[in-house]
């Protein structure tokens, strides 16, 4: 299905099609893990599910190792099983600490539990009051024998100025409902980001991926997979999700997208049970105004006016959850609202004509206790970059004055972590070693940097196919929210190898000094030498 922009004055067109390269044979595969004897011999229930599933090696056939996750729904525990394509058999599998989240059926079980009970009834017969889904999104009550029980949180907002907000804990089980669970906000009048309910939409059918193109009358300017978030990868989803990026017919990326997403609160958020911090998900498509035609059957939108996600109305919900594509004869945006119990995640890439990438990523929020307390949210970009060729890369960075010899720019020979530096106006490039044709990676104005639990602003790192995120779901706990990208940094060699760049942006949001630049933080990928 295509598109023709009408205030284009070339016949450039955006073309999306089916793509099912290799989902096939990963579905049947993936099918076959939840019988397979190193799996059922740690896991017992007779409803095992596939949570995540991952090819380790590029362009390896068979020869490619997986790695996957499979899980129990109903003891919550999980293992991770690793082998070969051409020969799962050969699998060996090991117990994983991921915890899978309730699912969106365990929360309207659960809020039908509330309803019924009689502490809660009077709140709710009160007149204009909602149920909402909370952070975090479970507590776990653990018995001295070791026993883990889990508990689905339920928020209700009401228009008692004494108690406009409380969050209760639901036993699936027999419907007890605990009204002061460990873990969560305290119940407070305080009501942050009074956004207007639009109203929702029914989740997109449709595929996971399509291939998308950008053409002109003689020139495909990008061709590309698109992986809508629901299906992208990590133990937790990364958002909308880039691979196979071609820029007029020599490949930029294998893969793009942003696997690890958390937030901190300071010292008041904390007192008021907020957080401390959150390890969010990237995965939770949520409904927002789209526009258009769907030219694969659903989860996928072009778009014949400019998506508005709850950042441009003010309004959550929608007619439309997925990506929406929208371009304007210079840029192709593809857009997704994301959902984190009351947040709500931008996740936005920007293809132009001239070749340069603008990845974005937006943060706010449905109404809720928390976010009017200073937090700060932190977004980490994978960029696999596969300029020209898997191999031969050579990362660079530049610093004004010098700080190696008298070059403006030097080599990373090792893999490493930066920190930005406006000072220095220090950003990076990705060149190919044989030719010169590369990417420069500037950091965008208000991307901020890091602190203690931020961690960095940019790694370079040697590509490892198990190294897609750092294994975290999510959790409050800060030791383990925050972003493990460290443990990657082994000392091996960078310089003309298959290299992967992370990028951190840091967004601080103070609703008593906002941000005129709005909620927004991204690079900017631009080439050189093309």
């Amino acid at each position: 299905m295509e598109r023709q922009p009408t205030d284009l004055a070339a016949e450039a067109r955006v073309v999306v099609e089916p793509y099912d390269r290799d989902v096939a044979g990963a579905s049947r595969l993936s099918e076959t893990l939840v019988g397979h004897p190193a799996v059922r011999a740690h896991l017992a229930g007779a409803n095992l599910r596939v949570a995540s599933f991952e090819l380790l090696d590029k362009d390896r056939e068979d020869d490619a190792r997986f790695e996957a996750v499979v899980y129990d729904p109903q003891d919550r525990r999980s293992v991770c099983i690793r082998g070969t394509v051409g020969d799962p058999g050969g699998a060996s599998a090991h117990p994983l600490a991921y915890r899978r989240r309730p699912s969106e059926e365990d929360f309207v079980r659960a809020v039908e539990f509330v309803l019924r009970d009689e502490r809660l009834r009077p709140l709710v017969e009160a007149g204009a009051s909602q149920a909402y889904a909370p952070m975090p999104p479970y507590v776990d009550i653990q018995s001295p024998d070791g026993a883990v029980e889990r508990l689905v949180t339920v928020g209700i907002r009401s228009q008692r100025d004494d108690d406009r907000h409380r969050i209760v804990a639901v036993r699936l089980a027999d419907g007890m409902v605990m009204h002061e669970p460990p873990g969560v906000p305290q119940p407070t009048a305080a009501d942050c980001e009074p956004t207007s309910p639009e109203g929702g939409c029914a989740p997109s059918a449709g595929p996971d991926q399509v291939r998308v193109r950008v053409l002109t009358a003689s020139t495909v300017l990008w061709d590309f997979v698109v992986v809508r978030p629901r299906a992208s990868s990590g133990i937790d989803g990364s958002g909308v999700e880039l691979r196979f990026v071609d820029y007029r017919g020599k490949r930029v990326l294998y893969r793009a997208h942003v696997p690890i997403l958390n937030v901190q609160y300071g010292a008041d958020g904390a007192a008021a049970g907020c957080g401390p911090t959150y390890r969010d998900w990237q995965n939770s498509e949520t409904c927002f105004r789209a526009v258009g035609v769907d030219p694969v059957g659903g989860g996928f939108r072009l778009c014949s006016a400019a998506p508005q996600t709850i950042l441009e109305s003010g309004l959550d919900g929608g007619n439309f959850s997925g990506v929406a594509l929208w371009y304007d004869g210079h840029e192709l945006r593809l857009v997704s609202q994301l959902q984190a119990g009351w947040y709500r995640y931008i996740s936005d890439w920007r293809l132009r004509n001239d070749g340069s990438i603008g990845p974005r990523f937006g943060f706010t929020a449905t109404a809720n206790p928390c976010t009017c307390h200073v937090h700060t949210h932190h977004a980490y970009w994978r960029l696999d970059f596969d300029i020209l060729t898997p191999g031969n890369n050579v990362v660079e960075e530049y610093n004004n004055p010098p700080i190696v010899g008298n070059s403006n720019w030097h080599t990373k020979k090792f893999e490493i972590r930066r920190q930005r530096d406006a000072q220095r106006q220090r950003h990076w490039r990705v060149r190919n070693e044989g030719s010169f044709q590369g990417y420069t990676i500037e950091p965008g104005t208000h991307d901020g940097t890091s602190d203690a639990y931020g961690v960095g602003d940019l790694w370079v790192l040697r590509y490892r196919g198990s190294e897609i995120d750092d294994g975290q779901g999510f959790t409050a706990d800060p030791a383990l929210s925050r972003a493990a990208v460290d443990k990657f940094l082994t000392g091996e060699p960078v310089d003309g190898q298959d290299v992967v760049l992370w990028y951190a942006g840091h967004f601080m949001h103070d609703e008593r000094h906002p941000d005129p630049a709005g909620h927004i933080v991204g690079p900017e990928l631009r080439p050189f030498n093309w």
